[in-house]
């Protein structure tokens, strides 16, 4: 099984109270919700309950100090689950937590014959991108304008849009011993090859590439109005090409350019995503 890259690290399923409170103090931590945005003890107790089987929710444990939640809950969509929450303490962030994890998640998910995951994230976040498209395989299938209706510091000042991402565990891709997916260009190639889409410029192709900033959160800091632009326009952008032409993100693009890292999200026709 893939290691995290952080000593004394492992992951495993809530049972008791004090897991359960944990959880609901790092749902604060993490997100900065406030009480009307965390999940409820009364809840969590029903979610984590083996009779019967409710939901999945993991906590990762650094020496039994939990550093990292993720909410799974059962959806009215048959062999289908919803990833509700899964966030890391802030530093322990880039250290293969995230992918750790949800390698540990697919496995309990296809033991228990889960055919497909759908969960949300935010689609300026690089970080997220990169774990879920890149290496654990999941595609952006539709957007959703204005998903959240709820206070929090990670997401304070901007409307709170979301991906709407799935893996569906049946298909090739998935069988496979490891999730990473590669692409067909290197970035310097693709910026070569594929077009960048703007606000302003949406081409008919099968294949496009949207900027998104470097660090969303390190640019609200800096400059709110920049980022606020990237969301509008990247919202009209994905709207065009994800909603309306049927798209899917498949790759979030990486590197450094010019001594700035840049990064691009792969768009492509729905009959023209990687394998």
């Amino acid at each position: 099984m893939e290691k995290a890259k952080i000593k004394g690290f492992e992951v495993r399923e809530l049972k008791t109270d004090a897991e359960v409170d944990k959880c609901i103090d790092l749902q604060g931590e993490i997100w900065g919700l406030d009480e009307l945005g965390r999940m409820s003890p009364l809840t969590l107790k029903s979610l984590i309950a083996d009779e019967p089987k409710m939901a999945i929710i993991l906590g990762g444990f650094l020496y039994d100090d939990m550093i990292a939640v993720h909410i799974n809950l059962p959806t009215m969509e048959p062999y289908t689950v919803y990833g509700h929450m899964f966030g890391i303490v802030k530093k322990y962030r880039n250290l293969n937590i995230g992918y750790f994890m949800m390698k540990n998640l697919y496995k309990i998910l296809k033991q228990r014959h889960i055919k497909k995951m759908i969960w949300t994230y935010e689609p300026l976040e690089g970080r997220n991108a990169n774990n879920y498209l890149n290496k654990s395989g999941a595609c952006a299938v539709k957007y959703l304008q204005d998903y959240y209706h709820v206070v929090n510091e990670m997401s304070d000042g901007m409307p709170i849009d979301r991906f709407m991402v799935e893996v569906n565990f049946d298909d090739k891709f998935h069988s496979q011993k490891t999730f990473l997916r590669e692409p067909l260009f290197t970035m310097e190639d693709a910026l070569k090859k594929i077009p960048i889409a703007l606000a302003d410029f949406l081409p008919e192709t099968d294949e496009v590439l949207i900027e998104i900033p470097n660090d969303l959160q390190s640019l609200k800091n800096i400059n709110m109005d920049q980022a606020i632009k990237f969301r509008l326009d990247t919202r009209k952008i994905f709207t065009e090409y994800i909603n309306k032409r049927h798209f899917v993100a498949v790759y979030l693009y990486t590197g450094i350019i010019d001594g700035q890292r840049k990064n691009y999200y792969l768009v492509q026709n729905i009959n023209k995503t990687l394998k």
